[in-house]
């Protein structure tokens, strides 16, 4: 608490300094990003950068931060609702009115300026509004056959039925075009493989995988293993085809081909049909889910307005993991709006259990649950804060007004979400700091861009390679069998100057301390894995596994240690799978030396695609007695995700071979 209140008194220094400028800035009419001013009559939104900075900008032509709030809804008369189980307007209102009127005292005195997805659309809430259309799945794009001739047509045509209602309404921002897509590269390949001759998507794989090996059935044996029966191109023609990645090859490019160019398809088909249907409005993305693949990004071009991505925080805290909305930036120059954050307590009113029970294997806590009240609203205070200060990120919106359905929805997730709970009471310490916070937001994301740049010429002075990056001891008590990361001071440890491959970016982060008896490190990164997708006996092997390298070079010496997350198959886990840390020294020339994990590497329980690891590294294994303040070493740290898909670096070349062999160092000193 003693950091959420430091961090308000700075959040007050800064907003003293820039209230002036950014009250200035924003009476100036901004130069829209669209020739046509209006939208059926109706003045149109767009979006701009102004001094490094992203905003949506009204239509009177004024940045815009989007602070939102999901289903703000009446809720539905059912039988959960009777029982005051479920949110209904029936059981505290006497009319819509009276409901509508309270919704907009309520949002308006917490400081909300956005009606986000799933919300009511009348006009009397008083506020713009965002829809999201479900388009993708209402055409059958997804799963069915993209590549069919007929799915510009089938799309426009269903654009323009679910557009219908809204066309006439004033208050309209724009439109999602699905929520959640996903795109799980791996899912998408082994369906349309398996999928009949007829199918023009089917067909489309089909040609790609016989191009990329030139016809060569050889050389897709090097990255592909067949099953048995399958001893040329024309078996895979048929329908019930199937390929399974071979351990060390290459095949998770073509994969990744595959996936680019149906989302590529997906978002042109989206942008044109949206636009054809309800022209002027912004077409706002499909609100990734809390995880995003560069490819999919990097498909979308121009064919988004506003890349929408929903977030699950990373830490308790309200830490938000800084590569996650850098990655965006650097792959697409769009604004990023953040479509679902939320927090949930154990402590709740409505008698949520947070978990997701949809299968015979609950997912308990997997969105973001911490004990009490006074946690959820600290934590959410945080993160609020955090989003604002991202320069690409124009909004963020919460989930959701009210608590969900004690037992859970349709689909089984049972969560502590709302601002108020099913019988419409208020949690009163989490509104109160949507109220102190939201109408200083603008304030802090206007400063966003001077900030970063402040912090970046700071970082350059340490990582420029002008002299050692200093890296800061922890005075502070560290415990890798808590599950937690709230103890780390996370700015202060963060290490900054990873590189990846082009096109790419960073996948994750890093963050190092030390004290006296060793090294202190955590890693937070996206990633994903079908282990069924890879041909292997028995255990998954390592060089296909999610890899943290750190070495180390004292005295000549390098000390290389490598941790390996290794997919285990376990029918008791909602996935199918748990993940098992494995530790290795790795000595050139050697075998691997396995270490103990215990006490040393441990992975935090989030679900994927989230990969959290906290590792702790003895002074002894890199051949010193102790760590002390003004020791200067030579270090290097990568990251490989699952099947050598992504890599990253903090020196040299991000490419695997460099990564197991480090010739490149960063000279350290600590601090």
């Amino acid at each position: 608490m003693r950091r959420y209140l430091l961090l308000l008194f700075l959040l007050h220094v800064l907003i003293s300094l820039s209230h002036l400028v950014f009250a200035q800035d924003s009476e100036k009419p901004i130069p829209r990003t669209s020739p046509s001013a209006k939208a059926f009559g109706h003045p149109k939104w767009s979006t701009a950068e102004i001094g490094g900075v992203q905003w949506l900008i009204d239509p009177e032509g004024k940045p815009f931060y989007s602070k939102g709030i999901n289903f703000v809804s009446p809720g539905l008369d059912s039988e959960k609702s009777r029982a005051g189980k479920a949110y209904c307007w029936l059981n505290f209102c006497s009319g819509i009115g009276e409901w509508r009127k309270q919704i907009t005292d309520r949002l308006r005195d917490w400081g909300f300026n956005t009606l986000g997805g799933w919300s009511d659309c009348s006009p009397n809430l008083g506020l713009p509004l965002m829809v999201d259309l479900e388009l993708g799945r209402n055409s059958h794009f997804h799963w069915f056959d993209p590549f069919d001739p007929q799915m510009e047509q089938k799309t426009l045509e269903k654009a323009v039925e679910l557009t219908a209602a809204y066309r006439d309404k004033p208050q309209l921002i724009g439109y999602f075009s699905d929520n959640e897509v996903g795109w799980w590269n791996s899912s998408l390949f082994i369906w349309f493989l398996k999928a009949p001759w007829e199918n023009c998507t089917k067909r489309f794989l089909w040609k790609m995988i016989y191009d990329n090996y030139e016809g060569s059935w050889e050389a897709l044996l090097a990255d592909w293993s067949p099953p048995v029966g399958a001893g040329n191109f024309d078996d895979l023609k048929k329908a019930g085809a199937s390929l399974k990645l071979r351990p060390g090859g290459n095949g998770i490019r073509l994969v990744d081909k595959f996936m680019n160019a149906c989302a590529k398809r997906y978002y042109e088909l989206m942008y044109k049909a949206i636009h054809a249907a309800h022209p002027g409005a912004l077409v706002l993305g499909d609100r990734l889910p809390l995880y995003y693949h560069q490819d999919a990004i990097l498909a979308m071009g121009d064919n988004v307005d506003v890349i929408s991505t929903n977030y699950n925080v990373d830490i308790a805290d309200g830490w938000v993991a800084p590569y996650y909305f850098d990655g965006l930036r650097k792959l697409s120059h769009k604004p990023v709006l953040i479509t679902e954050f939320f927090f949930a307590a154990a402590e709740n009113r409505s008698g949520n259990l947070n978990e997701t029970a949809r299968n015979i294997h609950s997912k308990p806590g997997h969105l973001m649950t911490v004990a009490t009240q006074a946690e959820r609203a600290w934590g959410a205070g945080n993160a609020l804060i955090s989003f604002a200060r991202f320069p690409n990120v124009a909004g963020a919106h919460w989930f959701q007004y009210c608590d969900e359905p004690c037992g859970g929805r349709e689909d089984g997730e049972d969560y502590n979400m709302g601002l108020v709970d099913t019988s419409n009471r208020p949690y009163e310490t989490l509104t109160g700091d949507f109220k102190k916070l939201n109408p200083e937001l603008e304030s802090v994301h206007a400063m966003s861009a001077a900030r970063e740049k402040a912090a970046g010429a700071a970082q350059g002075e340490n990582s420029s390679g002008a002299g050692p990056v200093k890296i800061p001891g922890a005075d502070y008590r560290i415990d890798l069998s808590d599950q937690t990361l709230i103890g780390w001071e996370k700015e202060k440890t963060l290490l900054s100057g990873f590189r990846a491959p082009a096109p790419y970016v960073p996948f994750g982060e890093v963050h190092l301390t030390w004290k006296p008896e060793g090294f202190y490190l955590f890693s937070l990164s996206n990633t994903y894995v079908d282990p069924n997708f890879l041909d292997y006996r028995n255990k998954f092997p390592k060089s296909d596994s999610f890899q943290l390298h750190f070495t180390i070079e004292a005295e000549g010496k390098q000390n290389h240690l490598a941790v390996y997350l290794i997919p285990q198959n376990n029918p008791s886990y909602p996935d199918g799978f748990e993940i098992k840390t494995e530790l290795f020294r790795i000595e050139k020339g050697l075998p691997e030396q396995k270490l103990p994990s215990q006490g040393h590497v441990l992975r935090i329980e989030k679900s994927l695609p989230h990969m959290v690891v906290e590792a702790f590294f003895p002074a002894k294994w890199f051949g010193v007695d102790e760590l002390k303040p003004g020791m200067r070493l030579r270090a290097n740290i990568a990251l490989v995700s699952y099947f050598r898909e992504f890599e990253m670096t903090w020196a040299g070349n991000p490419q695997i071979k460099e990564i197991s062999d480090p010739r490149d160092f960063r000279e350290i000193e600590l601090e």
